[in-house]
């Protein structure tokens, strides 16, 4: 007996397909990669916004009666916006910035240094900004120098600029 073609062909194996041959695994694995940088990028963002990056620039505040007394000045009535600080270092200086009328800055001056020397208007150092300034030495019974520098605030005030420091 002889085998027909259509009996051969149906005993040979058919080829099965297998489910899941599909190229998603690898699009995953290549979407991860740029998801887990994006994530990583977040935290750190994260992390720095929520920690204390704070410096410690050396300054502390200080009432500004301490400052003023180490320069042989007391602060000057009227001032506002005053902040003073004492820089850590190992000879203190004392530095105040405050507001005072632009009419007062020169009595002032004259009140908490009787002895001279007084604001000068000429030779202030390189900042143009500055229109008086003064530079005093220790005097007896002082330890301390002291510069001002004053810069208009407008057309009433005065931005003063206090420094007390030991040479």
């Amino acid at each position: 007996m002889t085998e027909t073609q259509t009996e051969t062909q149906a005993q040979e194996p058919v080829e099965q397909t297998v489910p899941g041959g599909t190229r998603w695994g690898v699009f995953a694995a290549i979407m991860a990669v740029p998801t887990l940088v994006v994530a990583g990028l977040i935290a750190l963002l994260v992390a720095w916004l929520f920690t204390d990056d704070s410096v410690d620039t050396g300054e502390q505040k200080v009432s500004c009666a301490e400052a003023f007394a180490y320069g042989g000045a007391k602060p000057p009535t009227g001032a506002r916006d005053l902040g003073c600080v004492l820089e850590a270092a190992p000879d203190p200086r004392y530095e105040a910035r405050f507001l005072l009328r632009s009419s007062e800055v020169s009595a002032w001056v004259a009140a908490s240094y009787p002895d001279g020397p007084g604001l000068r208007h000429v030779a202030c150092g390189g900042d143009h900004d500055v229109y008086a300034c003064m530079n005093r030495g220790p005097v007896a019974g002082q330890s301390a120098s002291v510069q001002l520098e004053v810069t208009y605030d407008g057309p009433k005030w005065s931005v003063v600029r206090f420094v007390a420091f030991t040479e």
